[in-house]
């Protein structure tokens, strides 16, 4: 390797300055090394200047991520005449829809199959666009849109599901405006998806959740985090038979929801039997339904498949988490901040059952001195 220096002289009619490069001059093979190793590359307007460089010179690349870049609808043109032939995802994090660059994106680079469109204008129009361009796609992030027109754009997102049938992955997160009625249209048009995701969109509740099951077959992970589940009481949420069961579910996130009940987890429990991930973080009301919950959905019971147990923010008492001990004794990680009902005797009993714990999470908890020697002699970090 060779190293050199130069400093070259540029002068304007106002000043001059003095400016030094430092060159790295590599070996071929080594550069044939490194630039097959890149798939991933993030565009800032700062990297503009060198674009064209990258793009040569990173000819593998799967994932492209553009961050508020000046011009974008002709930086898109400037992309796509590059034989970037594994691209199969693109970020845009940008205001409005760059429709002419979305066009000549699409009809040169063929094998994009997923496509993040954070933070923008969004209209039906524009998801019009995004379906005619990509109709093959199978992930679609439209999470934070900028709407002017709620009905305009509920039509779009309808319009664009009917066209690209292929969508397994579907993140809707922060649409504050989506509600029960318009997951239940669409619904009906996602018959392909495996995963979707509605965090923070707090008018969706139950009929979100079980017009999503039915109608989805192949669903097994759904996201509502911070929604209305459990605002309004079930009525006849004895009457099993009506809801149905749904095995296909292996994943439910529900943290943040602040109505979940024991009540309301239990019967979950019956309708998705066979989950294997259940977040329940931040669930103030949730106190010893979980031990139904581990009854019933034997999948969360092999601990061999569980790593991190997170109870955090929960009503757990010392009955539920020795329960829990036993039947989730493969756990790695155990986070416990803010369990007021959890004590040292409880702890101990955590301890003991799940010998291959190596971090504890407890945030202000007090603990024993005698519990600490034990935890510490066990080879587990106690934070």
């Amino acid at each position: 390797m060779k190293r050199k220096k130069r400093t070259s002289l540029k002068s304007s009619s106002s000043q001059q300055f003095v400016e030094e490069e430092t060159y790295l001059y590599l070996p071929d093979e080594f550069l044939s090394v490194t630039n097959s190793l890149l798939f991933s590359l993030t565009v800032y307007s700062s990297t503009l200047p060198f674009l064209k460089r990258l793009l040569k010179r990173f000819t593998k690349l799967t994932c492209l991520r553009l961050y508020h870049i000046i011009e974008v609808d002709n930086n898109l043109r400037l992309i796509s005449s590059f034989p970037l032939k594994k691209l199969t995802s693109l970020f845009i994090e940008n205001r409005t829809v760059p429709t002419n660059g979305l066009r000549a994106f699409s009809q040169n680079i063929t094998t994009l199959t997923s496509l993040t469109c954070y933070s923008m204008f969004l209209s039906n129009t524009d998801l019009l666009l995004v379906a005619n361009c990509f109709p093959l796609l199978k992930e679609l992030n439209l999470k934070r849109p900028l709407v002017i027109d709620e009905t305009n754009f509920i039509n779009g997102i309808r319009n664009l599901l009917s066209k690209c049938q292929c969508i397994q992955h579907l993140n809707l997160d922060c649409i504050y405006f989506l509600k029960d009625q318009h997951v239940v249209e669409l619904s009906f048009y996602m018959g392909n998806l495996v995963s979707i995701s509605l965090n923070d969109c707090y008018l969706l509740a139950e009929t979100t959740l079980f017009s999503l099951v039915r109608n989805c077959p192949s669903l097994s992970e759904i996201q509502m985090q911070s929604s209305a589940i459990g605002e309004e009481s079930l009525g006849h949420s004895d009457s099993l038979v009506e809801f149905g069961v749904y095995p296909q579910l292996k994943s439910l996130y529900l943290g943040y929801t602040s109505w979940l009940s024991d009540e309301i987890i239990i019967m979950f429990a019956s309708i998705f039997p066979n989950l294997k991930l259940l977040d329940l973080k931040g669930c103030h009301q949730i106190f010893d339904g979980i031990c139904h919950v581990l009854r019933k959905c034997r999948e969360l019971k092999h601990l061999n498949l569980l790593e991190v147990l997170n109870l955090s923010n929960t009503r757990v008492s010392d009955k539920t988490l020795y329960a829990i001990s036993k039947s989730c004794c493969g756990i790695l990680q155990l986070l416990l901040e803010d369990c007021d009902y959890v004590t040292n005797k409880g702890l101990k009993r955590v301890v003991l059952n799940c010998t291959q714990l190596r971090e504890i999470y407890l945030g202000d908890f007090h603990v024993s001195d005698k519990n600490k020697k034990l935890i510490l002699d066990r080879g587990c970090l106690l934070c």
